[in-house]
């Protein structure tokens, strides 16, 4: 499979995986429709080849977590693996979307033809669990301003793109997407926004978001240290 013009930005360890699958057919998605849910569970490992793919959890008290944007060339739907007819996850197209499709079925007789393939699926998931378990840490002990910081940033790594004067810019997400990645409420994102934007840090409008990664980084992006500030 080619990789294509955002390889720059794709894990090494990624490309090895798409190395040893076949190509498959791809499916559309429109912005907004599931892809799988826990009515529809996952029974594939899917691949992004254009748009993005929010991944979401339901928690026990009934809100919504979007645990990761899922952009071109990078899969998801690794929860089939487990087999688990509870899976709370949901997968759902941010954006109009193409996705590529193996069944998981399919993957033992892939891997006992290409063993290569195991090694890679196995360091593509431990990558997935090392940055989700940043996520949670900053969940845990960040305060909402820094989480909301440190998630611009990490957004504008994954799916930006830098301007000439040192600035990424990336796609509109909306304040109620937002506010379910970081674990709090579309208010209070635009409250901190807000802030953010006569501070100087941000920009955006409708047509996109305009970040001060540099600056971001130099304010929010020391070491954690247990914030005072509650975090809901």
């Amino acid at each position: 499979m080619a990789i294509t013009s955002t390889e720059m930005r794709t894990p090494a360890r990624l490309e090895d995986v798409l190395a040893h699958l076949p190509v498959s057919g791809t499916a559309e998605y429109r912005k907004g429709q599931t892809v799988y849910s826990p009515d529809n569970p996952s029974k594939n490992l899917y691949l992004v080849v254009t748009g993005t793919v929010g991944i979401s959890q339901m928690a026990e008290d009934g809100r919504e977590l979007l645990l990761e944007l899922i952009r071109p060339e990078e899969l998801f739907g690794e929860s089939a693996f487990l087999g688990s007819p509870h899976d709370c996850e949901t997968a759902q197209a941010i954006e109009g979307c193409k996705v590529m499709s193996w069944p998981i079925s399919d993957m033992e007789t892939m891997v006992k033809m290409r063993p290569p393939l195991a090694v890679a699926l196995l360091q593509f998931l431990a990558q997935r669990n090392v940055e989700l378990t940043r996520r949670i840490e900053s969940l845990s002990i960040d305060s909402i301003e820094r989480r909301l910081a440190r998630s611009l940033i990490r957004l504008s790594e994954r799916l930006g793109t830098p301007d000439g004067d040192g600035s990424v810019s990336m796609m509109p997400f909306t304040h109620a997407l937002l506010s379910r990645y970081i674990g709090t409420t579309r208010e209070v994102v635009t409250q901190h926004m807000n802030r953010f934007r006569k501070q100087g840090y941000v920009s955006y409008s409708r047509d996109g978001i305009r970040l001060d990664s540099s600056t971001l980084r130099m304010v929010f992006e020391r070491p954690s240290v247990r914030s005072a500030e509650t975090s809901s």
